[in-house]
Order: structure tokens, then sequence, then C-alpha cells
């Protein structure tokens, strides 16, 4: 069982998602420093003994309220690894360009620094779009589009990486210019990838 569900206590997918909407909000806007169960109880309209009942600490419902905003990666499945790529590139570089893309990058800064976040962290380490890149590299090498050998974790962390350096090495007043241009970066990134891949295995 998950260190956030209590045995006993019913699911309530709305209660708990106001909860971490709240969440989300207080922490974009104070970070964790500012970041109190206090608060998200005061926001979502839910008594703060609600949240300990769904979660163990503030920690715990911090991580998976950022961390739930990557769920739409793990729906990717086109039937071909380029396909996935490109659509798993396209849509983690839109998110990153979002306020919960900034939120994802500042958890892992704050898990360097806070303790308690880090724990969080540790009870579930590969974050969504880890599992779910890797996912489809594994599924393309189960097909034959990759050579047995190759590196799943490479793969996913080349594609991945290099989108979420772009956006972040790109100046705030150029980030339309990237989305912009977004399709013909991501096909050239993927292409790319895939070509050092092939060109190892000759």
């Amino acid at each position: 069982m998950s260190t956030t569900q209590r045995a006993g206590r019913p699911r309530d997918p709305a209660v708990e998602d106001r909860a971490r909407r709240a969440a989300r909000a207080v922490y974009a806007e104070r970070g964790w420093s500012g970041f109190t169960l206090d608060e998200v109880a005061r926001r979502s309209g839910i008594g703060k003994g609600s949240l300990y009942l769904r979660w163990p600490d503030k920690a715990a419902l911090l991580v998976e309220a950022v961390r739930e905003r990557t769920r739409f990666i793990a729906e990717i499945d086109t039937g071909a690894l380029r396909s996935d790529l490109i659509e798993f590139a396209t849509g983690w570089l839109e998110y990153m360009t979002t306020d919960d893309g900034v939120l994802t990058y500042r958890l892992n800064v704050d898990s360097r620094f806070v303790p308690e976040v880090w724990e969080a962290l540790a009870d579930d380490p590969y974050p969504e779009h880890v599992r779910a890149t890797r996912a489809m590299v594994r599924r393309g090498i189960a097909r034959g589009e990759l050579p047995q050998d190759a590196s799943v974790a490479l793969i996913a962390d080349l594609v991945a990486g290099a989108v979420s350096n772009h956006v972040r090495a790109t100046p705030q007043y150029l980030q339309g210019r990237v989305r912009a241009r977004s399709a013909e970066y991501v096909a050239h990134l993927v292409d790319t990838v895939l070509a050092g891949v092939a060109a190892r295995s000759v």
C-alpha cells in the first residue's frame, strides 16, 4: 500500500484533486519554505485532519501533487518507437514551459537541500516520465526497431534530457519561439538519437 493511502479511508477523487491543486498553487507562490498544510487546507476547503488521513506529511502531498501532472506520458503508445518518442518529446517540451513543468524542476532542486522532500521522492524514485519513456524504448527493442543491447536508460535520458535542457536554457522572452519551432526541433532530436543508436550497432 502506498504511504499516501491509509487503510479504511474511502477514496474521494474530488477531494484529493482539490488538495493537489491547492498544494501546487501554494508551492508555486511560496516555495518549500512557505509550503504548509494549514495553507493547503485553507485554499482547498479541506480540513487539515483530512489531509493527514490521506497523506502522512506535507512532502508526500507535494510530491504526489507535482508528479501527477506527468501522467499523460504513460498513455503514449503509437505502435512505433519514433512516433512514440516524438509524441513524448512534443508533450514534454510543452509541459516544461508550463508552471507545472517548472514545479517539477523546482521539486528536484529542493530534494537536494530539503531532507523531507528527498525522503518523499526516495519512496518513488522514478517519476512517470522516466518509467514511460523507458517503456517506449523497451517496446521498440521488442519490435526489433533497436538492437537487443541498446541502452534503455541512455536513449530515454537523451530525449528527455535534451528537451529539458533546451527549455531551461532558453531565455523567457524566447519561449514562444521555442514552442513555435517545437515540431522541427523534436523531429530532429529524435532522429539524431535513433541515428546514433543505429550507427553504434553497425
